[in-house]
C-alpha cells in the first residue's frame, strides 16, 4: 500500500515539475501601473510586452518624434536657415521663446524640440517642411499609415491637447523605431542638454537640460523604488528617446536601449509622476533578461544578381539595405521561428543606378506568415552605355556571330568535301574492283 501511495506521489511530482518547466519557457509579463505600455524589438517590430498597446491614447509631446522624422526625411541640409517672420508667442506650453525676426538652422530647431520638448520649434519646423500646419498634418497622417499605424490621427506637430489628436503605444513604437534609423535623430535624443548663443532679439544664452531623466537623473528626487531598492532614474542602457506630458495624457515616455547587439523600444502612456520611469525600466529589463538577438541575413551578403542590358557592368548585384535579425526567447534559436524569405525585384530596373538605390524588396515569413518587408538595394553603381559604346557592343557582337557563322560554314564545307572525297574513293574502288573482275572473266 505504501509503495502504491509513493508511486502516486512521485507521478504527481513529475507532472507538476513538467508544468513548471513548461511555464518557465514563456517569461511571465511584469505588472505596470501605467494605463498603456508596449515593448518591441527594434528590427522586426515584434511585441515582447503588451498592456493596452493598441488602445487609443493621447500622446502629448511624444508627437514630436513624428515631426522630427518628417523633418529628417524631407530636409536634405540640416544647416538650412529657417527665418521666423511670424509670431509664435501664442503657441503655448513648453517654449524656447522664439521671437519674430530670429533665424535658426533646422538642426537647432530639431535639438530644442527633441531635447527641451519645445512647442514653438515644432510649429516652426512644421511650417518650414509642410508650408503650413494643415499641410504638415497631412504629411504626418500619411506617413503614419505608411509605417503601419492603425490607431493614429495627428492634428498638430507638437502634441498640444486636442481630442482629434491621438495614437497608441504600439503606433508610437513603430514611429520611434523608424526615427531611430537616422543617425542625427539618435545623436540628438541621447544628448543631455542643448545650448543656443544669444541673438539680437534674445541677448542671453538659452541653455536647457533634456526632459528625459533616464539620461541624467541621479540623487534626490531622481530616484525610483525598483525591485525593493531605491536606485537612480539614470540608466546607462537607455539612449533616448522622448518624454511627454499634458493633464489629459499624463506622463508619457518613449525609450530605447541596446545591449549585446539587441535594441528594444518601449512606450509608456498615461503614467503618474516618476512611475513613467519605473514602468519603462521594468519592461525594458524584462526584454533584456528574457530575450536575445540573432542575426538572420547580413546586409553585406549579396542575395543575387540580374542581367541588365545596355549597362557597362552587365549585371546588377543586390543585397538588403540593413542587417535583419530577430529577437528570440532565451533557450531558443532562430530555427524555432521557421523563417524563410522571398525576393521580389522591381520590373523596370535599368541604368543608371547608384549604389544603395532601391531595386526591390524581400518578404520575410515567420511560420508561413508574412512578418516584414525589407528593401533590396544595388550593391554598386550601374552605368548606362553611351550610344557609341552601344554601337560598338552591337558591332562586336555581330562580328562575333559572323565569325562563329563563318567558322561553322568553313567547318561544314570541309565536312562536305571530306564526305564527297570518301564517296568518290569508294566509287573508284568499286569501279576498279569491277574492272578487275571483268578482266579475269575475259
Amino acid at each position: 500500500m505504501k509503495k502504491k501511495i509513493f508511486a502516486i506521489l512521485m507521478s504527481i511530482s513529475i507532472v507538476l515539475s513538467s508544468i513548471v518547466i513548461s511555464n518557465a519557457q514563456t517569461p511571465a509579463a511584469p505588472d505596470i501601473t501605467s494605463e498603456a505600455g508596449v515593448l518591441i524589438d527594434y528590427q522586426a517590430k515584434e511585441i515582447l510586452y503588451n498592456k493596452n498597446a493598441f488602445k487609443k491614447m493621447y500622446p502629448a509631446s511624444t508627437t514630436k518624434v513624428m515631426t522630427a522624422l518628417l523633418t529628417l526625411e524631407n530636409c536634405k541640409n540640416l544647416d538650412e536657415i529657417v527665418n521666423i517672420d511670424y509670431d509664435l508667442s501664442n503657441v503655448g506650453g513648453s517654449s524656447m521663446y522664439i521671437k519674430q525676426g530670429e533665424s535658426f538652422t533646422v538642426r537647432q530647431l530639431l535639438e530644442f524640440m527633441l531635447i527641451r520638448s519645445v512647442n514653438d520649434a515644432a510649429v516652426a519646423l512644421a511650417n518650414h517642411i509642410g508650408g503650413s500646419i494643415d499641410e504638415f498634418k497631412d504629411l504626418m497622417n500619411n506617413r503614419a499609415k505608411e509605417l503601419g499605424c492603425k490607431t493614429t490621427h495627428f492634428n498638430n506637430p507638437n502634441g498640444m491637447p486636442d481630442e482629434n489628436h491621438y495614437t497608441s503605444a504600439y503606433d508610437l513604437a513603430l514611429i520611434a523605431s523608424e526615427a531611430m534609423q537616422h543617425d542625427e535623430f539618435r545623436r540628438i535624443v541621447k544628448s543631455k542638454d542643448v545650448k543656443l548663443a544669444p541673438t539680437e532679439q534674445t541677448p542671453v544664452w538659452r541653455v536647457y537640460k533634456n526632459s528625459n531623466r533616464f539620461l541624467w537623473g541621479t540623487g534626490g528626487g531622481n530616484q525610483i523604488n525598483y525591485r525593493n531598492q531605491w536606485i537612480n532614474i539614470k540608466y546607462d542602457l537607455i539612449d533616448g528617446i522622448k518624454t511627454g506630458y499634458t493633464n489629459a495624457a499624463g506622463n508619457c515616455l518613449i525609450s530605447s536601449g541596446e545591449k549585446d547587439g539587441m535594441r528594444l523600444v518601449s512606450v509608456i502612456l498615461k503614467s503618474q509622476g516618476s512611475n513613467v520611469y519605473l514602468d519603462s525600466r521594468t519592461i525594458i529589463d524584462f526584454g533584456f533578461e528574457n530575450y536575445h538577438f540573432e542575426q538572420y541575413i547580413s546586409k553585406d551578403k549579396v542575395l543575387g544578381e540580374k542581367d541588365i542590358f545596355f549597362s557597362k557592368e552587365k549585371k546588377l548585384k543586390y543585397s538588403l539595405s540593413r542587417d535583419i535579425g530577430f529577437v528570440v526567447e532565451n533557450g531558443q534559436t532562430l530555427d524555432s521561428l521557421n523563417l524563410k524569405y522571398n525576393i521580389v525585384l522591381n520590373e523596370d530596373i535599368k541604368p543608371p543606378l547608384k549604389s544603395g538605390d532601391i531595386v526591390g524588396y524581400v518578404e520575410i515569413y515567420k511560420a508561413d506568415t508574412l512578418s516584414s518587408k525589407e528593401n533590396l538595394i544595388s550593391v554598386s553603381d550601374l552605368n548606362s552605355l553611351s550610344l557609341l559604346s552601344m554601337a560598338k557592343n552591337i558591332v562586336l557582337k555581330l562580328l562575333k556571330y559572323l565569325l562563329i557563322l563563318a567558322a561553322s560554314l568553313i567547318s561544314l564545307c570541309f565536312m562536305v568535301r571530306f564526305v564527297n572525297i570518301n564517296v568518290l574513293r569508294k566509287k573508284r574502288k568499286k569501279k576498279n574492283k569491277n574492272y578487275k573482275y571483268y578482266s579475269k572473266q575475259n
